[in-house]
C-alpha cells in the first residue's frame, strides 16, 4: 500500500472509495474451464488420443488445453503440505484435462456437447438434423401463481424420459448446471436450474411464492425439515441469499400434493433428488429473463436427452416430453417442444459411440433451427479469403451449422445457414464468419499488408488533453478518474442548480441511484473523491480532464460530449489565489494572454448559486467565448458532500483551444 503522506506527490489517479465499494462483480473475467477425465474423453470421442493429438484438435477448433492434472495433483497443489498423506492416497491419479472455453459457447460446457462438436468438426458424425413431426403425449404442467410475478416471473421446463445415467454422465449433468449457473445464469441472479426425479412427485406443479415462516421442507442432502428462515442462516447458502433475502415471499415449486421440489434460486428439495437410479427427469428453469431461461433449458435438453430412451431395449430413439406452462392470465405455452432424437451407434472395437443424431420437432416451438442468410463475399472480405460457396458450406457444416446455397434467390453469393438450438452464440453474420475462419484454420490465413499506407496520430483533442494532464500533474496537482454517471442530486440539488437536470441525459432504467444520469459537470466527481480522502494531509489539489455529456438536439443522437478541465483546492483557507494561479498556468500553456481586447482571456464577476456570493467569476476567452467559471464554493455545496473546509474551484472547457 502506498504511504498516504506521499500520495499527492506521486501523481496517482485517486479513485473515490465510496464508488468502488458499491461495485458488484457478476462473474469472473476468466474464461470458463471444464475438467474431464482422459478416459471419459476417449470413450466419448470413440478413440484413444495422445495428449498432443487432443491438444492440436482443440487448438484447431479454437479451444485451448489449459492444464493436465489429476485429483491428487490438484489437491496437493491447492492444499500443499498441510494435506494428510492418507487423504492424498485416497484420491485418483487418473489424468484430467482442463479445457478453456469461450464464455458464450454453452454447448461446450460438458463432455456430451464438446465431444459432439469435435466429432462433427472431424467429419466423424453429421450435424444434428431437425425435422417436424406431430405426436401426442401426456402433458406435464407448471401453473404460475400471481404472487411470484414481482419476484421471479418466468419458468420453463422439460422432461427427459427413460434416462440411463452412469457415474460419469451423472457428474456431467451436475457440473453442467453449475457451469451454467456461473456463466449465463450470472450466479443464479438471472436464471436458476432445478432437476428432479419425476417418479417421486405428481403433476401438475405450482410455481408460487410463500412467506419464509410458512415455507418448510427438507432441503437437498439434509435429513431434517427446516423453514426458509432457518435455511437463510446456513453459511453454505450465503452466496445466493442476497438474491431473495429482502423479499417478503420466497419462490417455491410444489407438486399437486404440496411436496416442495425447490425454492429457487436457493436450493432444491431432498424429496425429488436425482440419483443414478432415476429414470425420468423433470427440468425446471426459473428466471427473471425469459430468453436466457430458454437458452439454458435448450442447452440441458439437447445435451442430456442422448441418455434417454422410449423404454424399448433395442430401440435407439429417445424422447423428451414438453412441459406446458400456464400463465396467470391463462395463456398456455409449451417448452421446449415435442421432439424425438434418433441415434445410430457404431462399434469400433473400443466403445459404442453416438454417430448420427436426428431430432424430430413439433412445428412452431423453440427447438426449431433458426435460419440466417449470409453473404459469401461479405464473409470472404471479413476474413481475407476467396472461398467458393460450396467450400464455405462444407466448412460451416463442420461447425454444426447446416448450410446450403440459398434456394429461393438462386444467388451463389447467398448462403442459408441453419443455426441449431445449441448455438445461442450465433447472432450475426460476423459469428458465422468466425466459424468459417475456425474451420478453415487461422494458421492458414495469409498475412497481408494494407493496400493503403497510413500514419496514425493522436486525435487532436486527446493530444491536447494529454499535454495539459502532464503539465498540471507536474505542477503538483493529483489527477482523479471518476464515473461518467452520477445521481440526479449530484448535478442539481447538491450544486444548488435544479435546472441542470434539463440538460442531462437520463438513464431509462438505472440499476442504482448513483448512476441515474450522465454527468454534466466534473465537479461532483471531484467532491466525492475529496470526501473519500479527507484523511489525506492538507492542502489537497485535485483535477480531472474528461468528457461531460450534454443534451443537444442539433446532433443525430440528441446529445454531445464536451471535454472539460475541472480542478479544486482544499485547505484551511479558500486559497483562491492558488486556483487562480492554476488558471493562469493553463492559459500560459495554451498560449492565451491576459487581455480584454478579444485576443486573450479575462475574468468578470458573476453570480452562480454553486459559488459563494461575490466569490465567483466567469472566464471569457478569445473572441468573447465563454470558457467556464472560477471561484469559492458555497458552504451548502461543501456540506452536501460531507465536507467542512473551504474549497476553490476552476471549471472550464478546453475544446475552443483546438
Amino acid at each position: 500500500m502506498v504511504n498516504s503522506t506521499k500520495l499527492r506527490h506521486l501523481n496517482f489517479r485517486i479513485f473515490p472509495r465510496l464508488e468502488l465499494w458499491h461495485v458488484t462483480v457478476g462473474i469472473s473475467d476468466e474464461m470458463p474451464v471444464i475438467g474431464i477425465k482422459k478416459s471419459v474423453i476417449d470413450r466419448y470421442m470413440g478413440r484413444i488420443y495422445t495428449q498432443k493429438e487432443f491438444e492440436n484438435l482443440l487448438f484447431d477448433y479454437g479451444l485451448e488445453l489449459d492444464e493436465v492434472t489429476s485429483e491428487k495433483a490438484a489437491a496437493q497443489k491447492e492444499k500443499g503440505l498441510t494435506m494428510d498423506e492418507k487423504d492424498v492416497n485416497k484420491l485418483c491419479d487418473e489424468e484430467i484435462y482442463k479445457i478453456e472455453l469461450p464464455a458464450n459457447r454453452y454447448d461446450l460446457l460438458c463432455i456430451e456437447g464438446l465431444s459432439r462438436a469435435l466429432r462433427i468438426f472431424r467429419n466423424e458424425m453429421k450435424p444434428p438434423t431437425y425435422q417436424q413431426c406431430r405426436r401426442s403425449h401426456f402433458r406435464h404442467q407448471i401453473i404460475i401463481k400471481p404472487e411470484v410475478l414481482s419476484i421471479r416471473p418466468f419458468v420453463v421446463g422439460a422432461v427427459l424420459v427413460g434416462v440411463k445415467l452412469d457415474a460419469d454422465s451423472y457428474a456431467s449433468l451436475i457440473d453442467l448446471q453449475d457451469k451454467l449457473h456461473q456463466n449465463i445464469c450470472r450466479k443464479r441472479t438471472l436464471v436458476a436450474i432445478g432437476t428432479h426425479d419425476l417418479d417421486t412427485v405428481q403433476g401438475p406443479f405450482y410455481y408460487g411464492a410463500e412467506k419464509p415462516a410458512n415455507l418448510r421442507f427438507k432441503p437437498l442432502n439434509q435429513t431434517t425439515e427446516y423453514t426458509a428462515e432457518e435455511m437463510m442462516r446456513d453459511s453454505h447458502l450465503k452466496q445466493y441469499l442476497p438474491i431473495i433475502i429482502d423479499k417478503e415471499r420466497y419462490p417455491v415449486i410444489r407438486d399437486k400434493n404440496g411436496i416442495v421440489l425447490s425454492m429457487p434460486p436457493i436450493i432444491n428439495g431432498e424429496h425429488s433428488k436425482i440419483q443414478l437410479s432415476t429414470r425420468n427427469v423433470l427440468i425446471e428453469v426459473t428466471a427473471t429473463h425469459l430468453e436466457k431461461a430458454k437458452i439454458v433449458l435448450n442447452t440441458i435438453v439437447s445435451m442430456f436427452s442422448q441418455y434417454a430412451s422410449n423404454g424399448a431395449e433395442n430401440d435407439t430413439s429417445f424422447l423428451v416430453e414438453p412441459v406446458e406452462v400456464i400463465a396467470v392470465d391463462g395463456t398456455k405455452c409449451e417448452y421446449p417442444a415435442q421432439w424425438d432424437i434418433i441415434v445410430n451407434h457404431y462399434e469400433n472395437g473400443l466403445h459404442g459411440v453416438v454417430l448420427d443424431v436426428v431430432v424430430l420437432l413439433q412445428e412452431g416451438f423453440d427447438l426449431n433451427d433458426r435460419s440466417m442468410i449470409v453473404s459469401v463475399d461479405s464473409i470472404n472480405r471479413r476474413i481475407g479469403l476467396n472461398l467458393k460457396a460450396e467450400e464455405m458450406c462444407s466448412l460451416l457444416n463442420r461447425m454444426s451449422l447446416e448450410t446450403r446455397v440459398h434456394s429461393k434467390e438462386k444467388n451463389p453469393d447467398l448462403l442459408e445457414v441453419r443455426v441449431p438450438i445449441t448455438r445461442a452464440d450465433v447472432l450475426h453474420e460476423c459469428d458465422v464468419a468466425e466459424d468459417v475462419a475456425i474451420a478453415y484454420g487461422f494458421n492458414r490465413i495469409e498475412q497481408q499488408f494494407p493496400e493503403t499506407y497510413t500514419t496514425g496520430e493522436p486525435f487532436p483533442l486527446n493530444k491536447l488533453t494529454d499535454l495539459l494532464r502532464h503539465d498540471i500533474a507536474a505542477a503538483g496537482w493529483t489527477e482523479t478518474l471518476n464515473f461518467a454517471l452520477c445521481s440526479r442530486d449530484d448535478i442539481s440539488v447538491k450544486l444548488r442548480k435544479l435546472d441542470n437536470l434539463e440538460h442531462a441525459v437520463k438513464i431509462s432504467n438505472p440499476k442504482t441511484s448513483e448512476f441515474q444520469v450522465a454527468r454534466t459537470s466534473l465537479l461532483p466527481g471531484l467532491l466525492k473523491t475529496l470526501a473519500s480522502n479527507k484523511d489525506m494531509p492538507l492542502p489537497l489539489r485535485l483535477f480531472e480532464i474528461q468528457d461531460v455529456v450534454l443534451k443537444d438536439l442539433s446532433t443525430d443522437i440528441g446529445a454531445r460530449n464536451e471535454r472539460r478541465l475541472c480542478a479544486l483546492y482544499c485547505s484551511k483557507t479558500s486559497g483562491f489565489e492558488v486556483i487562480h494561479g492554476l488558471l493562469n498556468r493553463v492559459m500560459q500553456l495554451l498560449g492565451v494572454k491576459w487581455t480584454k481586447d478579444g485576443t486573450g482571456y479575462y475574468i468578470a464577476a458573476y453570480d452562480d448559486p454553486t459559488y459563494l456570493d461575490g466569490r465567483c467569476a466567469e472566464i471569457i476567452g478569445p473572441a468573447g467565448i465563454f470558457l467556464g467559471r472560477v471561484g469559492v464554493l458555497h458552504p451548502d455545496v461543501i456540506t452536501a458532500y460531507g465536507l467542512a473546509l473551504p474549497i476553490s474551484v476552476i471549471d472550464i472547457t478546453i475544446e475552443p483551444f483546438l
